[in-house]
């Protein structure tokens, strides 16, 4: 791809990241995703269209509503900028089908990490959305069935051991159903083997979390962490690593 067609990519990204924005503060809260349009989450002004620009629109008016002068969020251009960079990796990468239906699906994951992060809860509608997303990569050619379907196996077994493992050692339930719901579409995506690495990974990252926070604000074997935010690093890590390893072990299963 050219310079000028990968701008136009990461700006679709950035949009997309918009909208997300949307359902991280809706979906919790049970509101429609359709109406009333945009507004201010602190004046509940609406904001017109040349005043709702990913990223611009916060670096023009210096991170404030124009209307109270209240702080805006920096979870909005961060989101955005995620989502606008993934969107030009995916297209720089990946052939356009398998690079829209990853930058979908990221997407997807985007907004589901974030409200776990937030809320400690994972919304069915998303998980939803990433298994329809599946099931079109699978008619599309982009997925293997026989890879979503060992693969969204591994995607709940594994994470259920653990869960289990995590009782009989602690007597505390280590993750929640959300994440094991989050499982099986990750796993339906990404396979068995590069499944199991991603929540090895995960694993490790939520570890040094609890321990860098633990030493700040001191240790509480009680403190919840939300597992969805280190399994979709993971996950996304392993989307454009692919590792070797896992795939071999993926095209073994498929003969």
């Amino acid at each position: 791809m050219t310079f000028l067609p990968n701008i136009f990519i990461f700006i679709i990204g950035a949009i997309v990241g918009s909208f997300l924005n949307m359902l991280i503060y809706r979906l919790p809260k049970d509101e429609s995703i359709w109406k009333p349009r945009s507004h201010c989450p602190q004046c509940k002004t609406m904001i017109p269209l040349y005043r709702n620009i990913p990223l611009l629109t916060f670096i023009i008016q210096q991170g404030k509503c124009v209307e109270c002068n209240k702080s805006i969020s920096w979870q909005y251009p961060i989101v955005e900028l995620i989502t606008g960079s993934i969107w030009f990796i995916c297209f720089t990468i990946f052939i356009p089908i398998h690079a829209l239906m990853t930058a979908l699906f990221s997407s997807v994951l985007i907004a589901l990490a974030w409200i776990d992060l937030k809320t400690m809860m994972i919304p069915l509608s998303l998980i939803i959305s990433g298994g329809v997303l599946i099931v079109i990569s699978v008619i599309m050619g982009t997925l293997e069935w026989q890879w979503v379907l060992w693969g969204a196996l591994a995607g709940v077994l594994i994470p259920l051991s653990m869960m289990g493992i995590t009782y009989i050692v602690t007597r505390r339930q280590g993750m929640g159903w959300g994440d094991i719901q989050l499982g099986l579409i990750l796993g339906a995506w990404l396979g068995p083997w590069n499944m199991a690495l991603t929540l090895f990974l995960a694993a490790l990252l939520g570890i040094f979390s609890w321990v860098g926070i633990s030493f700040k604000k001191g240790f509480d074997r009680n403190r919840p962490l939300p597992f969805a935010p280190y399994l979709v690093i993971s996950a996304v890590t392993m989307f454009f690593l692919e590792s070797n390893i896992g795939f071999w072990f993926d095209s073994f299963l498929l003969l």
